[in-house]
């Protein structure tokens, strides 16, 4: 396991990449395998392959240099807390309300009431 956040985010890179090496070497043995294709195919799978893996680059060094920095870190623990303080606030109203139609349902004893258009079990109407 790394040591820091750089080493950390040096590793995901470095595994992407071997990704990426086994990936074009099973693309490479399936060409093989199912006869050439055009060179402008393969340009355009090359392109295609170069494009995500530097733009796959740039997205995890972006992640790594933005964690890194403090005012990032700062903002980021802010926006949890807002989460957290959202959440609290959301489960808090929700258990006022559940509280709320559970005592509508309850007797002055405690004991649930019945509504008068209920039935007793013999199918008559109860006082």
């Amino acid at each position: 396991m790394a040591d820091s956040s750089k080493e950390a985010w040096d590793e995901v890179g470095e595994r992407f990449a071997v990704f990426g090496r086994a990936l074009a070497a099973r693309y490479k043995q399936l060409e093989q395998d199912r006869g050439a294709t055009t060179e402008e195919d393969k340009r355009k799978v090359e392109e295609a392959l170069s494009t995500i893996t530097r733009q796959l680059d740039q997205a995890f060094t972006s992640l790594g240099d933005t964690i890194r920095d403090p005012g990032a870190k700062d903002g980021l623990k802010q926006a949890a807390r807002s989460v957290g303080d959202a959440l609290a606030i959301t489960f808090s109203e929700v258990t006022e309300e559940v509280r709320k139609r559970i005592g509508r349902s309850e007797g002055p004893s405690g004991s649930p009431e019945r509504r008068p258009d209920t039935q007793s079990s013999e199918g008559e109407p109860e006082a």
